[in-house]
């Protein structure tokens, strides 16, 4: 089994959305100015020895500026994101076309996650995801309440949805999945099992960021359920010490530069 990361763009926000109190005012500084973050939208291929070649996540749409509602661009606004960052290109930079995926795993359905999913349409390829994600995102687009995170242009009957249930499923062998609730109810991380490189943690959105979880300092603004954040980071952090795991945070462009040295581990 080979793990290949992929980079699929940057992105720019202020502070306090992946760090709780980032940028807040104190009585000593009572006007510290708006710290703002450029990170990375990242995906990963695995290359399995019995499911073929496995998508975990598939970052934003490529015509993500006709798709993001104006709002969500002034929030969250894609600084970079050149011909080698589609997904169909970061995928054959790794030596793989869309059409030689075997299954697409996503931590969760959040625009910048899952938008590249329409790539897939009419192919038929499962879809997995935490059937509490899917409710969740399903009914944040049927509702109006959550449009912005969930945008229907991928919400939609015509992908082979396959719902998973419970905390930890072993998926395909050497790969496991850890519901990690706190940033959305059902998201996903992922447990990679390689032979000589050991095993890598992809935490998603649980950990935007090093900080996240070296800290650790709690998700800012994009925390919906901070009880079951500490739940998740618990959870990790025992799995990470009891297997000397490598951490692959969701959108730390420094830890994607530093890992991506080497193009594939195995």
């Amino acid at each position: 089994m080979k793990l290949h990361l992929l980079d699929l763009g940057r992105l720019d926000y202020d502070e306090g959305w992946p760090l709780a109190a980032g940028g807040v005012s104190t009585a000593s500084q009572p006007e510290p100015g708006a710290a703002r973050r450029t990170v990375a939208m990242i995906a990963a291929l695995i290359e399995h020895p019995k499911a073929g070649p496995v998508l975990f996540d598939t970052g934003a749409a490529p015509n993500y500026k006709e798709l993001w509602p104006p709002v969500v661009q002034e929030l969250f606004a894609i600084s970079r994101y050149d011909a080698e960052h589609r997904l169909d290109n970061a995928l054959g930079a790794a030596g793989f076309g869309v059409d030689d995926i075997r299954a697409v795993v996503l931590s969760h359905l959040h625009l910048d996650h899952a938008g590249g999913l329409e790539l897939f349409r009419g192919r038929d390829v499962p879809v997995y995801v935490h059937a509490d994600e899917l409710r969740n995102g399903f009914y944040g687009v049927a509702t109006g309440q959550d449009v912005g995170a969930y945008l229907p242009h991928y919400l939609d009957f015509s992908l082979n949805w396959q719902p998973l249930h419970g905390d930890h499923v072993e998926l395909f062998d050497g790969f496991e999945l850890h519901r990690l609730p706190g940033h959305t109810p059902g998201l996903l991380g992922a447990r990679v099992d390689l032979a000589n490189a050991g095993t890598h943690i992809l935490t998603s959105d649980q950990f935007h960021l090093r900080d996240n979880y070296e800290g650790p300092q709690p998700l800012g603004w994009l925390l919906r359920d901070h009880a079951a954040w500490w739940r998740s980071y618990r959870h990790v952090r025992t799995l990470a010490d009891r297997t000397g795991a490598t951490l692959v945070f969701g959108h730390d462009a420094d830890v994607l530069a530093e890992l991506r040295r080497e193009p594939a581990y195995d």
